[in-house]
């Protein structure tokens, strides 16, 4: 069995934007606000943002989820009619200790370096 990729790692944010256009697989953290697993689906929410995001968790059920737990979904973006976006769950982890505001501190940092590196090679 494939083991799916570790996705990009995107805001909550940024998936619930209209103008999201990602392809293949997410990477997101967020705080479980809402989880039906008769439904196979669970809201995240990024309280740095104030935004959330759909997941459909039928892949992932069942699922020992805690409502307000700190959640990390690795999954696929799909776009819904309405101009929403749902993520299609293919592991979903509880990472309740993970430090959000130094986890979007490294991210960034991360993001910086990959950026510099681009550039470096593009303009060699």
């Amino acid at each position: 069995m494939d083991l799916p990729e570790h996705g990009e790692v995107l805001s909550i944010s940024s998936v619930a934007s209209d103008n999201m256009t990602c392809k293949g697989n997410v990477r997101v953290t967020g705080r479980l606000i809402h989880h039906n697993c008769k439904t196979g689906q669970a809201t995240l929410f990024d309280p740095q943002t104030n935004s959330s995001v759909f997941i459909d968790t039928t892949l992932t059920e069942p699922l020992e989820s805690v409502v307000g737990s700190l959640f990390q979904v690795i999954g696929e973006v799909e776009q819904l009619e309405n101009g929403g976006a749902i993520i299609k769950a293919k592991i979903m982890r509880c990472v309740d200790g993970l430090d959000l505001l130094l986890y979007s501190r490294a991210l960034e940092i991360q993001q910086q370096y990959m950026q510099s590196r681009f550039s470096e090679t593009f303009h060699s």
